[in-house]
């Protein structure tokens, strides 16, 4: 397969470095700690895994937000093709763990090779994927090339080319449109992406757009005869909720209540710790300073006479974003790791957040931007913000807004999906 000059060029570069490059550089990045040391060999295209038999589909993801959002897709195309197996890629070391941890079990997990033709070579034989899945931000050339080069299908999802990327590679027009070529199909991800993609030279009959591809679109569990039994006991209270609520939130948070209760007399905080070991201490401190506290864990009736409560028990978030009108985003006030904001958006739950979002900045921004979300910068202004949402017509505006969005979200995942098996039946696989 021929490539552009400038693209050939770093090709043949990459080619002398070879590996001796490739394992100095592994060296070099795992004694600085940016590399696993038990699995570096991984990073060389190496492998201690064996190829599972049947169909393989191989997802590299190139950040944290692209490989947060691939479990949901993941799982759902499990269920929609039971013999499929699942590949994915990353590259950052601070990503193991946080994804393994997430994956379905089936779902196999590998460092991506080095950009390195010798170990993505390595990498391709041992692996044999029938499809390529494209989730980075960036146009890696020598791994694009080596995939090209195998003839390996290759679909681009959540496609992201803002206008200053776009810039960067107008003074390479060669190269990049050589790297579009490589695609099959590119879901882009905003109009403006689109538009830059077809500049960039990607043809019109390979980009369509999409959407953006979202970490927790799918609604959270919940027991129904639960909810029907609180919202019997909540009756007509205003209430809301704070969710993974870190010990250095804690005071911001009761302050917030406090100020917002003094117009809303019966107003009703639900309080879930980040911790639920926590709650019976968070309980007994709120009951010192003269809260009227339930605590979820000790099966305590959150009356009309209940100002608080600590909702201590595991898994029961679906319940809460159900039952709260408005929901504070815990960790967002101490940059620590919120949960990911349309867990509440997909509930209809309208969202508040802190100067702080950490790895869901971009989610917290997006749902900001389309009126389901809105930043606040300490307590006094957090509880500026939860007396307006008080208004039962100013929730509802949020909460419909954020509803869109968590639907536009399943509705990206569902076209995926579709479009995935549909490449996958077209070849026989």
């Amino acid at each position: 397969m021929g490539f552009a000059p400038g693209l050939q060029l770093l090709l043949t570069q990459q080619r002398r470095r070879g590996l001796p490059w490739a394992r100095q550089r592994l060296v070099t990045r795992t004694r600085a700690g940016d590399e696993d040391p038990a699995r570096g060999g991984e990073r060389l295209g190496e492998s201690s895994q064996p190829r599972p038999d049947g169909p393989l589909v191989w997802f590299h993801a190139g950040g944290e937000s692209e490989a947060m959002a691939l479990p949901e897709l993941i799982a759902r195309l499990g269920v929609e093709r039971e013999d499929l197996n699942v590949l994915v890629t990353t590259e950052r070391f601070s990503l193991h763990h946080q994804l393994e941890a997430l994956l379905p079990a089936t779902a196999l997990h590998q460092y991506a090779p080095y950009e390195v033709p010798q170990a993505i070579e390595v990498f391709l034989t041992h692996w044999k994927p029938d499809l390529a899945v494209w989730a980075d931000r960036a146009l890696h050339p020598v791994l694009l090339s080596g995939m090209a080069e195998a003839d390996l299908p290759i679909v681009m999802i959540d496609g992201r080319m803002p206008d200053e990327a776009s810039q960067k590679w107008r003074w390479r027009p060669g190269m990049v449109k050589a790297l579009l070529r490589c695609f099959d199909h590119i879901l882009a991800a905003d109009e403006q992406s689109a538009r830059n993609l077809r500049r960039l030279g990607a043809t019109t009959d390979q980009v369509e757009l999409s959407g953006f591809l979202q970490e927790g679109s799918a609604p959270l569990p919940y027991v129904e005869n639960e909810r029907d039994y609180l919202a019997a006991i909540f009756a007509a209270r205003p209430v809301w909720l704070a969710v993974s609520v870190a010990p250095g939130e804690e005071a911001v948070v009761i302050d917030t209540h406090r100020q917002a209760s003094r117009r809303s007399h019966r107003l009703l905080l639900i309080l879930v710790p980040e911790c639920p070991s926590d709650g019976p201490g968070l309980a007994a401190r709120l009951c010192e300073d003269g809260w009227r506290v339930a605590l979820r864990s000790a099966d305590d009736e959150p009356g009309p006479d209940v100002q608080i409560l600590v909702a201590d028990q595991p898994g029961e978030l679906g319940l809460w974003y159900r039952l709260a009108p408005v929901t504070v985003m815990g960790q967002t006030f101490d940059g620590q790791a919120p949960r990911n904001p349309h867990e509440a958006a997909a509930l209809g739950s309208a969202i508040l957040f802190g100067p702080h979002p950490a790895r869901f900045r971009e989610r917290f921004n997006r749902l900001a931007e389309a009126g389901a979300a809105r930043r606040v910068r300490d307590a006094t202004t957090l509880g500026d913000e939860l007396e307006a949402l008080l208004s039962p017509e100013r929730a509802a505006t949020m909460a419909a807004a954020a509803w869109e969005v968590s639907t536009a979200g399943a509705e990206v995942t569902d076209r995926i999906c579709e479009l995935i098996l549909d490449n996958l039946d077209r070849r026989g696989v």
